[in-house]
């Protein structure tokens, strides 16, 4: 028998084919955007796991991340907010460079973006805020505040900072 002579059963080639011999505009759009969120979640060095949907934009050219010191504050505040590291991704915008928030949030999807010691001006937002106001865009908020040693040496700024985050977090 043939090549040519070969007959294939209708359940034959539903098997060989489950998701279909052509794909709809819709299911290429969707392999798409999964292929680019990936491949840019990958070129975006991150610290945590991102479990809740929280980004942590800092600006600290002297580490990787942050300085231990401001580390363990960041895991304090967190902690105060019933989170962890592993509920954030932390970003250093000092080693991410040229990004701006549409491509940050593109590539990690969040509900709330902490800005410690970077500007909306930074991140191209279009609009501008004052530090420790919950500020809404599309489906993200933003908190923007100074730079995380300078909240953890101020008791004026750690108590704006909780304020806004008790709100946001509801503790």
């Amino acid at each position: 028998m043939s090549i040519n002579q070969l007959q294939l059963t209708p359940e034959l080639i539903a098997a060989l084919y489950k998701k279909g011999l052509v794909s709809s505009k819709e299911q290429k759009k969707k392999e798409v955007e999964n292929t680019d969120s990936a491949d840019l979640q990958s070129t975006v060095k991150y610290l945590g796991k991102h479990k809740n949907k929280i980004l942590v934009l800092v600006n600290e050219p002297q580490a990787v991340f942050l300085q231990d010191a401001q580390l363990t504050y960041l895991t304090k505040i967190l902690n105060a907010c019933q989170r962890t590291v592993e509920d954030i991704a932390l970003i250093n915008l000092a080693t991410t460079p040229n990004q701006n928030y549409r491509t940050l949030l593109q590539a990690l999807p969040s509900t709330l973006v902490l800005l410690f010691g970077v500007t909306p001006t930074q991140l191209q937002l279009p609009i501008d805020f004052p530090h420790y106001q919950l500020q809404k865009l599309e489906h993200t908020t933003f908190l923007q505040a100074p730079l995380l040693q300078a909240v953890e040496s101020s008791k004026t700024d750690r108590e704006k900072l909780w304020q806004s985050l008790k709100k946001y977090f509801d503790v």
